[in-house]
């Protein structure tokens, strides 16, 4: 499996900030295709830049997209793992579901606001929520990739 998997995503984010420490917490735990899609007003003229720089630095991939489905339509992935806050998810993200998508290509995206993730977006794909109550997209962005970490 080549090394750009998994593949993580935030998605519908309107913070620069949320963007910056989106795309730092991927590059701390070793994520290398990095991607945020569906940027709006701060995160998509300064968040989107500074992300960016904070990537090409780092030498991982980075891209910017308009929506879920450009990436499935660019990546195909074999899973598309939605994770949303509580009670939204149908799975709980625990060590058995990260084992079952061992050695599968996955794009793991999570909401950049609050929701963050619609209706329509989280019929695209497996829908997981973390065993814990709703802590805001960063914490959910940190525990969800550092949970993944562990086993992909």
């Amino acid at each position: 499996m080549d090394n750009k998997w998994p593949i993580v995503v935030m998605h519908n984010v309107n913070s620069s900030n949320r963007c910056t420490e989106f795309v730092r917490i991927a590059i701390g735990l070793g994520y290398r295709t990095i991607v945020i899609s569906q940027a709006q007003g701060s995160a998509a003229q300064k968040g989107i830049p500074n992300a960016q720089k904070l990537a090409y630095r780092a030498g991982v991939n980075f891209l910017f997209l308009n929506g879920l489905q450009d990436i499935v339509d660019l990546f195909s992935p074999e899973a598309l793992v939605l994770v949303a806050p509580p009670p939204y998810g149908d799975k709980q993200l625990d060590e058995e579901f990260v084992e079952s998508l061992k050695g599968k290509k996955v794009a793991i995206v999570f909401g950049g606001s609050d929701p963050g993730l619609s209706r329509k977006d989280l019929d695209m794909g497996e829908t997981v929520q973390l065993p814990v109550g709703d802590i805001g997209s960063i914490g959910t962005i940190a525990i969800g990739l550092a949970k993944f970490k562990r086993r992909i």
